[in-house]
């Protein structure tokens, strides 16, 4: 069975923006999805503590598995599979960075721990890489996303007026990530 993995954001959950819409069309699809909430907030939310959770389902990944990842949890992704030299099949990359956001000290300090200087790695791990930005998102500067697009080598969707692909933005469905599956 093909199997889908759907990672919320910081402060986030799996039940908010596009992630419960997209289990549902996957799993129509026939897909096995895992749409799990990762500990959040202060003194939660941190790399090992998101690694625990993902360990516990990580029998189901394999090389055909599809990541979708939103946020923080692109670089959390990045840095598991190459930590754990895990191959997946293909990496959707919703707003992704791997750099500090300067917004305020608390996201900033909950985000620190996913943050690697192996960008590099994951290309081997993963031949299918996609990134999905705009140019208007509130929390993530242009510059920051093209630049962990361009490291990723990733394929470019840049969608104009998008946001942060959240709920805020309009996004509680995601049709273009049904292109890729």
């Amino acid at each position: 069975m093909k199997t889908a993995f759907i990672i919320h954001g910081s402060f986030g959950s799996s039940q908010e923006n596009w992630f419960p819409w997209l289990e549902t069309q996957l799993t129509e699809k026939g897909f096995k999805v895992f749409n799990l909430d990762y500990p959040i907030g202060y003194g939660k939310q941190n790399y090992d503590n998101w690694e625990m959770v993902l360990n516990s389902i990580k029998r189901f990944i394999n090389e055909d598995s599809i990541f979708f990842c939103h946020s923080i949890s692109c670089i959390f992704l990045i840095k598991y599979c190459v930590r754990n030299n895990i191959k997946i099949g293909k990496a959707i990359l919703v707003s992704g960075f791997n750099h500090y956001l300067g917004l305020d000290e608390e996201f900033d300090d909950v985000n620190c721990t996913m943050y690697t200087n192996n960008i590099k790695g994951f290309i081997q791990l993963c031949p299918e890489r996609i990134c999905y930005y705009s140019k208007n998102d509130p929390y993530v500067k242009l510059e920051k996303l093209t630049d962990f697009a361009q490291q990723l080598q990733a394929q470019v969707i840049c969608i104009d007026n998008a946001g942060h692909f959240n709920a805020s933005a309009g996004y509680l469905q995601f049709e273009n990530l049904l292109l890729h599956i």
